[in-house]
């Protein structure tokens, strides 16, 4: 069965900022992803939002030529980042360029958007995972210009972000770096919005302080921590009871097209990518892994350029793809994944739309594949790896 445009569509942009007569707009789909639609009476048929589509026509892929386990030396970057703190060091040489960087922040009312940052003190909101879909709104052509105008520019996004931006552009620039996080699929807005709602109203999110996986007491990828404007935790609880990660990591909200991702293999669009190293105390122990660690993927010549400038500012130690997808949905040898959709997925949506989260969450997500999800995050958290590897050796 062929798929309809709406299930592979990224909501990228690239082909409205395309559009010679401005014909496409965005709405919201029942789902809370925003999607494009074409206004009939201004499109004059030109078939290049077709051409520039990401889902359609995938740009140049490249192969891996080397990759890393990662980590800044700065300590208060890397305590302030979600793994190992590598976009501040890498964003840090683009402003010794006098470049431009853009990546992922909160807005006043907790959308994730990309934005543009000019000097280091505006990229501290671009640090930290968001897990939820985020809207590149009018990012595509304004790199255009600073490109044309001669800036560098290093762009942050999702690998079909950085797919949109390349196919938008439709020509390499020499002053532009990619940098796309490897990603296990985007979160819907209307299911992040319906929890929020119930951490604090719309009108208190302008106080409210968000900050998934944070590394303060316990280490990385414990905690998720809510803070209002006075500092004093409101609410902290660990990641493998928190019913909106159980359902990012269960795929449950995840946009349609993410099921049939063609960019979570080894052939990457991008000059770097950069993940959390899951499963690293099995490879490697030479590196403080408490204190957050990256995989760092290089995959151009002029990655490789920018990582020998950077270099001095990182704990670099070599490592192997194959170690690195193992444990992050990463498929080698050029395969597409695809992914089963859940079953209670529409259900689920449907009870959002109607209700609110808590009578969503109650319905669909208290059912013994989550009681196991705990117990297996639980022991892997709680137990160290040695004696983890200990106990499977006995039991096998």
């Amino acid at each position: 069965m062929e798929l309809a445009a709406h299930d592979i569509c990224t909501g990228c942009g690239a082909c409205a900022k395309a559009c010679p007569r401005q014909a496409i707009r965005y709405k919201n789909d029942d789902e809370g992803f925003p999607t494009p639609y074409i206004e009939k009476d201004e499109c004059v048929e030109c078939g290049l939002c077709n051409k520039i589509c990401p889902a359609l026509h995938m740009p140049k892929m490249s192969t891996i030529l080397a990759t890393y386990a990662a980590q800044a030396l700065d300590r208060n970057v890397l305590k302030d980042s979600t793994s190992g703190g590598l976009f501040t060091v890498f964003a840090r040489e683009i402003f010794s360029r006098n470049g431009i960087v853009y990546g992922c922040i909160w807005d006043e009312q907790y959308n994730a958007v990309i934005k543009r940052a000019e000097r280091e003190e505006e990229i501290a909101p671009m640090r930290g995972s968001k897990y939820v879909w985020s809207w590149a709104g009018d990012t595509f052509p304004e790199i255009k210009k600073y490109l044309e105008a001669g800036r560098t520019v290093l762009f942050t996004g999702l690998p079909c972000q950085v797919a949109g931006l390349k196919n938008y552009l439709r020509k390499d620039y020499e002053n532009l770096y990619l940098l796309d996080c490897l990603c296990s699929g985007t979160p819907s807005p209307l299911a992040f919005g319906k929890y929020l709602d119930t951490i604090c109203k719309p009108e208190e999110r302008k106080s409210l302080n968000l900050k998934f996986r944070d590394k303060d007491p316990y280490g990385v990828g414990v905690h998720i921590t809510y803070k209002g404007k006075s500092k004093k935790c409101l609410l902290r609880v660990e990641h493998i009871t928190n019913p909106y990660y159980y359902s990012f990591y269960s795929h449950l909200i995840d946009r349609r097209s993410c099921y049939v991702c063609p960019y979570g293999t080894d052939n990457r669009v991008s000059d770097f990518t950069i993940c959390d190293y899951w499963g690293i105390s099995n490879y490697h122990n030479d590196i403080d892994i408490k204190a957050g660690v990256s995989a760092l993927m290089v995959n151009s010549a002029k990655g490789t350029m920018l990582l020998e400038q950077v270099k001095s500012a990182l704990n670099l130690i070599p490592s192997r793809i194959e170690k690195i997808a193992k444990e992050n949905n990463l498929l080698c040898n050029g395969h597409r994944r695809n992914r089963k959709i859940p079953p209670i997925r529409d259900k689920f949506f449907g009870e959002l739309r109607n209700s609110n989260w808590k009578t969503a969450e109650k319905k669909f997500l208290y059912d013994k594949t989550r009681l196991k999800q705990w117990i297996k995050q639980w022991i892997k958290v709680t137990i160290p790896p040695k004696y983890l590897r200990e106990i499977k050796r006995i039991i096998s």
